[in-house]
């Protein structure tokens, strides 16, 4: 026992020397490799001391266009820690309720197809349609998505030529598109030199829904319609627009607007509303009001709570009026102005901005 235990002292000598000698080159090597001066050093503010090179300068004889600035500085930069008093806006949640496919809707008289791809990428394959069916277009304008087309006999009827105005816009939700079109009729003889003002709607309501079924068909038969290498860049430009948009500003109450006519907006907040799982109360069509009961995502607002309502001998009282808002509907220039308000007057800007976002979620 006395030999094995003065061995075994002597026998771990190099083994530790080894370890203490391994342990010193591998502190080396990592002052070396992320040290200061090291391959791997931390470069997160080596950007800051980089100097400004002048931009290449392309001899005149010689073609430029494939250089541009990749990152472009803007001229003003806004910090956030610039105003401590202001509060940063959440995050846009991912749009869950984005139209797969191809469909048709239809509202108050109001026909339009959805379709989940961007109007840079509907323009070339709506026109195609046309091509393909033989139809002349008389007027194209990609950068407002707009085609028109040659007077033509229409179909089925004797003495009479119609014509066409298809628009591409942008549709309510990222990445998606709204295709509607107007039709108007004249007899043979009235076509000639008629100067046209185009209506709201068609003169044939039916008419114009048997085409948008045809171009919907059409389009849902094109599989590479979501392909970004066949999309047109001057309709691209739609792209950038919003058909609609939640807007919070800092000490103002939330506002959704929507680029579309109140009846359609009446029908589809109605439906978005629904969809929701949201209580309608009421609706007054004539003042294009809805009232709702909505306690925010947490279940409660200010001035109630889960308990009080759960074990409050009142119904009336557990149907507490501080989660009821009303829904106001205006029309303004450009489409419509939805705003929500609670019955009993107190400002809850958070909660009407939950309750607008889920209306445009669903919508």
């Amino acid at each position: 026992m006395l030999l094995l235990h003065f061995v075994k002292p002597i026998a771990t000598r190099p083994g530790r020397a080894i370890v203490v000698l391994l342990l010193g080159l591998l502190q080396l090597s990592c002052s070396y490799l992320a040290g200061d001066d090291g391959i791997f050093r931390d470069r997160q503010g080596e950007y800051l001391r980089a100097p400004v090179e002048p931009e290449i300068r392309v001899p005149d004889n010689l073609d430029s266009f494939t250089l541009d600035q990749l990152y472009v500085v803007p001229d003003e930069v806004i910090s956030v820690s610039e105003d401590l008093t202001g509060s940063v806006p959440r995050p846009k949640p991912l749009d869950s309720n984005r139209p797969e496919g191809v469909m048709i809707r239809r509202f108050s008289g109001e026909n339009w197809i959805v379709i989940a791809a961007a109007p840079g990428q509907v323009w070339p394959r709506v026109r195609d349609y046309w091509t393909q069916r033989g139809i002349e277009l008389d007027y194209e304008n990609p950068v407002d998505g707009v085609m028109e087309t040659v007077w033509r006999f229409s179909p089925g009827i004797i003495d009479e030529r119609e014509k066409l105005r298809l628009r591409i816009e942008p549709g309510i939700h990222n990445g998606s598109s709204e295709i509607s079109l107007v039709q108007i009729s004249r007899p043979e003889s009235a076509t000639a030199n008629e100067l046209i003002v185009w209506p709201r709607l068609s003169d044939s309501e039916e008419r114009e829904f048997e085409v948008l079924q045809e171009i919907s068909q059409y389009l849902a038969d094109r599989t590479d319609i979501y392909s970004s290498s066949s999309a047109s860049l001057l309709a691209g430009s739609l792209s950038g627009e919003s058909k609609a948009s939640l807007i919070e500003s800092p000490g103002q109450s939330p506002v959704l607007e929507v680029r579309i006519s109140l009846n359609r907006a009446w029908g589809q907040v109605g439906q978005a509303l629904g969809d929701a799982g949201i209580d309608v109360l009421s609706r007054d069509r004539d003042n294009n009001v809805f009232e709702v009961d909505f306690a925010g995502q947490d279940g409660e607002v200010e001035g109630g709570g889960f308990f009080s309502r759960v074990f409050s001998d009142d119904e009336e009282e557990q149907q507490s009026s501080t989660n009821r808002f009303q829904l106001r509907l205006e029309e303004i220039s450009n489409g419509v102005r939805i705003t929500a308000r609670p019955v009993d007057g107190n400002s809850l800007a958070a909660v009407e901005a939950e309750l607008l976002q889920s209306i445009l979620t669903n919508l």
